[in-house]
């Protein structure tokens, strides 16, 4: 009987907010992204482990990391169109 298993890197884009860069101290776009790590087992994906979240600057280039609930709140107000102070 074969086994098969794996770990793969995931990232996904949440939203691109636009507020000010903590680097450049611009006002740009922003991407939010989650990235982590994907069990898999028989080609079916079992969950996401080691979950982080950055932001990166559309100026600057800056990435920098932030908590689950600012990245989920950027989603939120990009969506409904909303910016961050």
């Amino acid at each position: 009987m074969f086994l098969f298993i794996g770990v793969f890197p995931r990232e996904r884009e949440l939203a691109v907010a636009r507020f000010r860069c903590d680097r450049c101290h611009e006002d740009a776009e922003q991407h939010v992204i989650e990235s982590g790590s994907r069990l898999w087992l028989f080609f079916l994906p079992l969950f996401t482990f080691s979950r982080q979240y950055v932001v990166v600057c559309e100026h600057c280039g800056a990435v920098t990391e932030v908590t689950r609930e600012f990245a989920k709140r950027a989603a939120d107000l990009a969506a409904h169109g909303g910016r961050l102070r």
